[in-house]
């Protein structure tokens, strides 16, 4: 039965979903397969001053501030996967990941005032950033 129901799924261009992170049973949820190729991410590296809320005070602004650029297709930020595979890298603070249409999109949201609010509130606070951008071979 499982198997109609995700090849349904994949038909109607959804698919089912396993495990979240932390719970002990299967949760289920059709989320879409396509999504937009163009992807930024920034990983932000705080001062050893910085506030002790600032990795808190980052991710709540992306989600306020700049997940209203009109070219922002989705955003993600959060702090490092305590249960992450061994080899991924946790010495960063904030990781961030937006994505857009195309490359047009991101060069909108890297000039758009929203996205410069953001850096101006919270660069004082930075010690590196690290940005990747790539195009998602299948969107």
């Amino acid at each position: 039965m499982l198997l109609v129901v995700a090849m349904a799924g994949t038909f109607l261009g959804t698919s089912l979903v396993g495990p979240s992170q932390g719970q002990g049973r299967r949760d289920r949820r059709v989320v879409s397969l396509k999504s937009p190729p163009f992807v930024h991410t920034v990983f932000f590296y705080l001062k050893k001053d910085a506030p002790a809320n600032e990795a808190d005070a980052l991710i709540a602004d992306a989600q306020k501030s700049l997940a209203k650029i009109p070219t922002v297709r989705g955003i993600r930020a959060g702090k490092p996967a305590t249960q992450g595979t061994p080899i991924a890298v946790k010495d960063y603070q904030v990781g961030l990941l937006v994505q857009f249409d195309d490359a047009e999109g991101l060069h909108t949201y890297a000039d758009h005032p929203l996205h410069k609010e953001y850096v101006s509130a919270h660069e004082k606070h930075f010690d590196k950033v690290l940005v990747y951008d790539f195009v998602s071979a299948n969107p």
